[in-house]
């Protein structure tokens, strides 16, 4: 073996490592499990792995939109369910599949818009505009299935069970939509707009940015997301239950900041959300094979993202910190 090529694969390595010092996290969490527990390793449950990690992908790379401009979506669960009840409703569900999937992504975009509108126009903060539309949006939903197990029809299901090439359908939408989220962060005016807005609003409106329809649009494609993660969870489970996306705004936050993107605003990697989604998914998989109670994965969950808001909390005090001198002269 040449050994200029080891050195070169081998620095190559560790650039990628230091830019996303998560993917070591996966790595050794993958090798541990495996480890641990036969059949852990095998192809059939790491592709389960994907497969499951998919709908939590796609609605966490919308949700990395809009923590960018230092927002927060806790409705994400809810517009998950209400998108799924839309899909399943009379109405819609004997239609053409372009055409329901088309209604539900249209709807998906409406919710995420009323969010955006709501915070960009109102500058009442994210956090209380979104926990109030999570309840409206899930009543809505409960309304419309009247809080019953909804069978799907078949033709609604190839979304979240078929396969191009051996490789699942949910697993292709997540790496389409990881690689669109990668280049309208890095290769588009909206992007920079983005971390402009989340980095600092109000040098970003006295420098004549859209703020408000940055932030709109931001929230709006949060919830075209949503409804796509809506798409292929009900697909995968065959019908709309109820319970759908009760709790998914935490996991979606956790994967988030867990691929760190702050929570204040203007610093975020998709690819980073993308390795926190398949991180929480490796980690529930694990405690299954453990035998593990099913609220562990809660505890698991809600320390992760304690951990988090606190070391972002600590950096953000210390970079004010380091910056006040600075400003002072």
């Amino acid at each position: 073996m040449n050994p200029a090529r080891v050195r070169s694969a081998s620095a190559w390595c560790a650039r990628v490592l230091r830019r996303q010092p998560l993917l070591a996290v996966w790595l050794v969490l993958l090798l541990a499990l495996s480890g641990l527990y036969d059949g852990f390793g095998t192809v059939a449950n790491l592709r389960n792995i994907a497969v499951q990690a998919s709908p939590l992908t796609i609605a966490a790379v919308g949700a990395t939109f809009v923590v960018l401009t230092g927002g927060i979506d806790l409705s994400v669960g809810s517009t998950l369910f209400l998108t799924a009840a839309i899909e399943s409703s009379g109405t819609l569900a004997p239609a053409p599949v372009g055409v329901v999937f088309l209604a539900v992504a249209g709807v998906g975009v409406l919710l995420g818009a009323v969010n955006g509108a709501a915070v960009a126009l109102t500058r009442v903060p994210a956090l209380i505009v979104t926990l109030a539309t999570m309840q409206v949006f899930r009543g809505i939903g409960g309304h419309i299935t009247g809080q019953q197990n909804i069978d799907l029809p078949a033709q609604l299901r190839g979304i979240g069970t078929g396969s191009l090439l051996g490789v699942p359908a949910p697993v292709l939408l997540a790496a389409a939509t990881a690689l669109g989220g990668v280049l309208v962060f890095g290769r588009t005016v909206f992007g920079r707009y983005l971390q402009a807005v989340g980095s600092n609003r109000a040098a970003a409106l006295d420098a004549g940015l859209p703020v408000r329809t940055v932030t709109v649009g931001a929230y709006a494609l949060a919830g075209l997301l949503a409804a796509l993660a809506s798409l292929t969870q009900t697909a995968r489970l065959g019908a709309v239950q109820p319970s759908i996306g009760e709790g998914y705004e935490l996991t979606v936050i956790t994967a988030v900041v867990l691929g760190g993107t702050s929570l204040f605003g203007g610093r975020g990697s998709i690819t980073g959300t993308v390795l926190g989604a398949l991180v929480l998914t490796t980690a529930q998989t694990g405690l299954v094979f453990s035998g593990a109670s099913p609220y562990v994965f809660d505890i698991v969950r809600g320390g992760v993202l304690l951990a988090a808001v606190v070391a972002a909390g600590i950096r953000w005090r210390t970079l004010a910190h380091v910056l006040r001198p600075t400003t002072a002269s």
